[in-house]
Protein backbone atom coordinates (compact mmCIF):
# COMPACT_ATOMS: atom_id res chain seq x y z
CA UNK A 1 0.00 0.00 0.00
CA UNK A 2 1.41 3.52 -0.82
CA UNK A 3 2.05 6.36 1.83
CA UNK A 4 -0.53 8.52 2.34
CA UNK A 5 0.34 11.70 1.40
CA UNK A 6 -0.10 14.03 5.11
CA UNK A 7 -1.55 17.56 4.56
CA UNK A 8 1.01 20.03 5.15
CA UNK A 9 2.70 23.23 3.32
CA UNK A 10 5.36 21.49 0.81
CA UNK A 11 4.71 23.54 -2.39
CA UNK A 12 3.43 20.97 -5.53
CA UNK A 13 2.81 17.17 -3.87
CA UNK A 14 0.71 14.75 -5.58
CA UNK A 15 -2.22 14.78 -6.22
CA UNK A 16 -1.94 17.29 -8.89
CA UNK A 17 -4.94 19.69 -9.26
CA UNK A 18 -7.79 18.53 -11.28
CA UNK A 19 -10.42 20.89 -13.27
CA UNK A 20 -13.13 20.01 -10.55
CA UNK A 21 -10.70 21.37 -7.58
CA UNK A 22 -10.23 24.53 -9.72
CA UNK A 23 -14.23 24.38 -10.68
CA UNK A 24 -14.60 24.17 -6.55
CA UNK A 25 -11.91 27.25 -5.73
CA UNK A 26 -13.77 29.50 -8.29
CA UNK A 27 -17.14 28.72 -6.77
CA UNK A 28 -15.54 29.43 -3.32
CA UNK A 29 -14.00 32.80 -4.64
CA UNK A 30 -17.32 33.93 -5.73
CA UNK A 31 -19.09 33.42 -2.36
CA UNK A 32 -17.13 34.70 -0.64
CA UNK A 33 -16.46 37.56 -2.68
CA UNK A 34 -20.63 38.16 -2.48
CA UNK A 35 -20.12 37.59 1.12
CA UNK A 36 -17.42 39.94 1.52
CA UNK A 37 -19.86 42.66 -0.38
CA UNK A 38 -22.89 41.93 1.37
CA UNK A 39 -21.40 42.42 4.75
CA UNK A 40 -19.84 45.27 4.66
CA UNK A 41 -23.09 47.30 2.65
CA UNK A 42 -25.50 45.45 4.74
CA UNK A 43 -23.85 45.54 8.23
CA UNK A 44 -21.40 48.69 8.29
CA UNK A 45 -19.51 49.98 11.13
CA UNK A 46 -19.49 53.46 9.60
CA UNK A 47 -15.83 52.93 7.93
CA UNK A 48 -15.66 51.73 4.35
CA UNK A 49 -14.71 48.43 4.03
CA UNK A 50 -15.64 47.12 7.49
CA UNK A 51 -18.78 45.08 8.76
CA UNK A 52 -20.23 45.07 11.91
CA UNK A 53 -20.03 40.84 11.38
CA UNK A 54 -18.69 39.76 8.46
CA UNK A 55 -20.09 36.75 7.26
CA UNK A 56 -17.75 35.24 5.15
CA UNK A 57 -15.37 34.87 7.53
CA UNK A 58 -16.83 32.38 8.91
CA UNK A 59 -16.52 30.49 5.12
CA UNK A 60 -13.21 32.10 4.08
CA UNK A 61 -10.96 30.13 7.15
CA UNK A 62 -12.82 26.71 6.39
CA UNK A 63 -12.04 27.58 2.64
CA UNK A 64 -7.87 28.41 3.66
CA UNK A 65 -7.37 25.15 5.93
CA UNK A 66 -9.20 23.12 2.91
CA UNK A 67 -7.42 24.81 0.22
CA UNK A 68 -4.44 26.05 1.28
CA UNK A 69 -2.86 28.75 -0.79
CA UNK A 70 -5.70 28.75 -3.22
CA UNK A 71 -8.13 29.55 0.10
CA UNK A 72 -5.25 32.84 0.73
CA UNK A 73 -6.51 33.63 -3.14
CA UNK A 74 -9.63 33.14 -2.80
CA UNK A 75 -9.73 35.57 0.84
CA UNK A 76 -7.26 38.44 -1.63
CA UNK A 77 -9.65 38.01 -4.22
CA UNK A 78 -13.00 38.21 -2.18
CA UNK A 79 -11.65 41.20 0.21
CA UNK A 80 -10.10 43.72 -2.94
CA UNK A 81 -13.17 43.00 -4.84
CA UNK A 82 -15.95 42.61 -2.24
CA UNK A 83 -15.61 44.83 0.93
CA UNK A 84 -12.82 47.17 -1.26
CA UNK A 85 -13.90 48.32 -5.12
CA UNK A 86 -17.65 47.44 -4.61
CA UNK A 87 -17.96 48.92 -1.45
CA UNK A 88 -15.95 52.13 -2.86
CA UNK A 89 -12.34 51.89 -1.73
CA UNK A 90 -10.17 53.49 -4.29
CA UNK A 91 -8.23 50.87 -6.05
CA UNK A 92 -4.59 51.43 -4.58
CA UNK A 93 -5.44 51.13 -1.23
CA UNK A 94 -8.22 47.89 -2.11
CA UNK A 95 -5.07 46.38 -3.42
CA UNK A 96 -3.15 46.21 -0.10
CA UNK A 97 -6.22 46.33 2.14
CA UNK A 98 -6.85 42.51 0.05
CA UNK A 99 -3.70 41.29 1.88
CA UNK A 100 -5.62 41.28 5.00
CA UNK A 101 -6.77 37.93 4.46
CA UNK A 102 -3.17 36.24 3.95
CA UNK A 103 -3.21 37.22 7.65
CA UNK A 104 -6.68 35.82 8.48
CA UNK A 105 -6.61 33.12 6.85
CA UNK A 106 -2.46 32.51 7.08
CA UNK A 107 -2.63 32.31 10.48
CA UNK A 108 -4.96 29.54 11.08
CA UNK A 109 -3.86 27.87 7.52
CA UNK A 110 -0.05 27.34 9.45
CA UNK A 111 -1.65 26.43 12.77
CA UNK A 112 -3.28 23.44 11.23
CA UNK A 113 -0.76 22.62 8.63
CA UNK A 114 2.22 22.47 11.05
CA UNK A 115 1.20 22.33 14.45
CA UNK A 116 -2.19 20.55 14.54
CA UNK A 117 -0.93 17.09 13.62
CA UNK A 118 2.18 17.25 16.49
CA UNK A 119 -0.87 17.72 18.89
CA UNK A 120 -2.12 14.84 17.73
CA UNK A 121 -5.11 17.07 15.98
CA UNK A 122 -6.41 16.85 12.49
CA UNK A 123 -4.97 19.40 9.80
CA UNK A 124 -8.34 20.09 8.66
CA UNK A 125 -10.41 20.48 11.27
CA UNK A 126 -12.43 17.89 11.63
CA UNK A 127 -12.23 17.29 15.24
CA UNK A 128 -13.51 20.81 16.02
CA UNK A 129 -15.59 20.33 18.39
CA UNK A 130 -13.35 18.09 20.80
CA UNK A 131 -12.22 20.03 23.38
CA UNK A 132 -8.63 20.13 22.37
CA UNK A 133 -9.24 20.44 19.02
CA UNK A 134 -12.29 23.28 20.03
CA UNK A 135 -9.70 25.62 22.21
CA UNK A 136 -6.80 24.87 19.52
CA UNK A 137 -9.74 26.44 16.79
CA UNK A 138 -10.39 29.23 19.34
CA UNK A 139 -6.45 30.26 19.50
CA UNK A 140 -5.36 30.28 16.09
CA UNK A 141 -8.50 30.59 13.88
CA UNK A 142 -10.70 33.05 15.97
CA UNK A 143 -8.54 35.09 18.58
CA UNK A 144 -5.00 35.18 17.01
CA UNK A 145 -6.31 35.72 13.24
CA UNK A 146 -9.01 38.12 13.49
CA UNK A 147 -7.05 40.40 15.81
CA UNK A 148 -4.16 40.64 13.64
CA UNK A 149 -6.38 40.79 10.54
CA UNK A 150 -8.31 44.05 12.37
CA UNK A 151 -5.17 45.82 13.49
CA UNK A 152 -3.63 45.58 9.90
CA UNK A 153 -7.11 46.10 8.10
CA UNK A 154 -7.52 49.42 10.02
CA UNK A 155 -4.50 50.63 9.87
CA UNK A 156 -4.67 50.40 5.55
CA UNK A 157 -7.80 52.47 6.29
CA UNK A 158 -6.12 54.56 8.56
CA UNK A 159 -3.13 55.37 5.86
CA UNK A 160 -5.62 55.88 3.25
CA UNK A 161 -7.50 58.81 5.59
CA UNK A 162 -10.67 55.75 5.74
CA UNK A 163 -10.32 56.33 9.14
CA UNK A 164 -9.99 59.49 11.36
CA UNK A 165 -7.27 58.89 14.41
CA UNK A 166 -10.28 59.16 16.98
CA UNK A 167 -11.83 56.05 15.34
CA UNK A 168 -8.61 53.74 15.19
CA UNK A 169 -8.96 51.64 17.72
CA UNK A 170 -12.82 51.46 18.07
CA UNK A 171 -12.36 50.28 14.37
CA UNK A 172 -10.02 47.81 15.31
CA UNK A 173 -12.08 46.15 18.37
CA UNK A 174 -15.49 46.23 16.06
CA UNK A 175 -13.50 44.68 13.26
CA UNK A 176 -12.13 41.97 15.97
CA UNK A 177 -15.25 41.18 18.07
CA UNK A 178 -17.46 40.95 14.86
CA UNK A 179 -15.29 38.26 13.50
CA UNK A 180 -14.79 36.60 16.01
CA UNK A 181 -18.60 36.36 16.78
CA UNK A 182 -18.91 35.05 13.25
CA UNK A 183 -16.06 32.89 12.92
CA UNK A 184 -16.59 30.75 16.32
CA UNK A 185 -20.09 30.74 15.01
CA UNK A 186 -20.34 29.42 11.09
CA UNK A 187 -16.19 27.69 10.69
CA UNK A 188 -16.46 25.42 12.94
CA UNK A 189 -19.97 23.73 11.81
CA UNK A 190 -18.50 23.71 8.45
CA UNK A 191 -15.37 21.92 9.57
CA UNK A 192 -16.64 19.21 11.26
CA UNK A 193 -19.36 18.76 8.31
CA UNK A 194 -18.33 19.43 5.58
CA UNK A 195 -14.21 18.35 5.75
CA UNK A 196 -15.06 14.66 5.36
CA UNK A 197 -16.64 15.39 2.17
CA UNK A 198 -13.87 17.31 1.30
CA UNK A 199 -11.36 14.53 1.94
CA UNK A 200 -13.88 12.17 0.05
CA UNK A 201 -13.78 14.35 -3.19
CA UNK A 202 -10.41 14.81 -2.97
CA UNK A 203 -10.71 18.54 -2.51
CA UNK A 204 -8.22 19.54 -0.14
CA UNK A 205 -4.72 20.12 -0.68
CA UNK A 206 -2.01 18.47 0.45
CA UNK A 207 0.52 20.92 0.19
CA UNK A 208 0.04 24.64 -0.90
CA UNK A 209 -1.63 24.38 -3.88
CA UNK A 210 -2.16 20.45 -4.58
Amino acid sequence: MPEQVPYGLRWNPNPPVTVVSLVTYAVAASVYTILSWLGVIALPVGIVGVSSLFVAIGFGIPFAIWFGGWGLLIGFIGTFVGAGILSGTPVLLAIPFGFVDWIQFGIPLLAYRLLAPRLGLHPLGRDVYTLKGFLFFLVFAVILANGCGALYGITILYLGNLVPPEAFWPGVLAWWVGNMIVTVVIAPILLRVLTPVIERYGLATHGVIS
